[in-house]
């Protein structure tokens, strides 16, 4: 359907709640009312400075093989032309899963004071630490696709997310602009699935 304000960026995402331990909550829950922030909610915090997320794609779904042929030479009996070899590309027999770029990536900005950034470093150590806490089987991260009205039209689902890093921070004395920066947070994720949300034909 043509849009005259098309949008294809709009997508809902939430880090779930019992993905930080209570502790860590509790924790950053006093520190933020002591600081009178707009939002005292450690979640909402975190989840507020989310700016962008990377999904997975597909890639290296072929493989080549070479072939050779030969053709008859009209300039002699029984003598064939043997043709240079050549590349044929076909599908690869893989299970699609082991093709995925299992990567996702969350983009969040750098709050005042860097609350959202050490929330994040901690429960990182809680989840590498403490994986026992944490152990509740099919655990999965949601992320939502919209239209331009907020129409949600598909749900991603990673299963299985595992945190594999966060990003560095670099501090310089000289530097005098002040600028909007982010961080990344990466994970990889062991299953992926789509529903496609809509209505069900008419029979």
């Amino acid at each position: 359907m043509l849009s005259l304000t098309p949008r294809f960026d709009l997508f809902q995402f939430d880090f779930p709640r019992d993905w930080f331990p209570n502790e860590l909550i509790e924790k950053y829950a006093y520190v933020l009312s002591k600081n009178q922030a707009v939002i005292t909610d450690p979640v909402e915090y975190i989840n507020e400075s989310i700016q962008g997320i990377t999904i997975p794609g597909l890639s290296d779904l072929t493989i080549d093989q070479q072939q050779t042929s030969t053709n008859a030479n009209p300039l002699g009996r029984m003598r064939y032309n043997r043709e240079p070899d050549h590349p044929n590309a076909y599908k690869t027999p893989d299970n699609p899963l082991a093709h995925i770029d299992r990567e996702f990536k969350v983009t969040m900005r750098q709050n005042q004071g860097l609350m959202n950034y050490f929330m994040m470093y901690e429960s990182i150590f809680w989840h590498l630490c403490k994986p026992q806490m944490f152990d509740r089987g099919e655990d999965s991260f949601l992320v939502r696709f919209c239209d331009e009205h907020g129409t949600v039209n598909a749900v991603m689902n990673l299963i299985q997310p595992i945190v594999t890093g966060i990003n560095g921070l670099e501090f310089s004395y000289s530097k005098v602009e002040r600028t909007a920066e982010t961080f990344d947070v990466t994970f990889t994720f062991n299953n992926i699935d789509f529903d496609l949300i809509g209505h069900a034909p008419k029979e």
